[in-house]
């Protein structure tokens, strides 16, 4: 993930905290979501969208490939547990970021 320094005056600072206040969330995930609106012409499918704001959530796993021959059934369906088992109750976030997204379209 990156990082970006950004210098804002002292009341926009002092309203995005009390915005994160309110939603009970930090000043990085507003100022991150009201980027991404502007972002959002970009061209991206929707499923990119939600793949970028799961991953800046640190919902996904490092991209891993696998090579289904070199790789022993065995060992790839001890990942494919990993895996599910690691996704078990993300569900519900998943739903919200969806959510989300389509309250800003309506």
């Amino acid at each position: 993930m990156k990082q970006l320094l950004l210098r804002v005056d002292d009341d926009l600072h002092a309203r995005l905290t009390e915005r994160a206040k309110r939603e009970h969330r930090s000043v990085n995930a507003i100022a991150n979501e009201i980027l991404s609106v502007i972002g959002e012409t970009d061209g991206r499918t929707e499923t990119e969208k939600v793949r970028a704001k799961a991953a800046a959530l640190g919902m996904l796993a490092p991209h891993l490939k696998i090579a289904k021959e070199a790789t022993p059934s065995g060992e790839v369906e001890a990942l494919r547990a990993r895996v599910l088992d690691a996704m078990r109750g993300v569900g519900p976030t998943l739903d919200s970021i969806l959510d989300e997204d389509r309250d800003r379209l309506l």
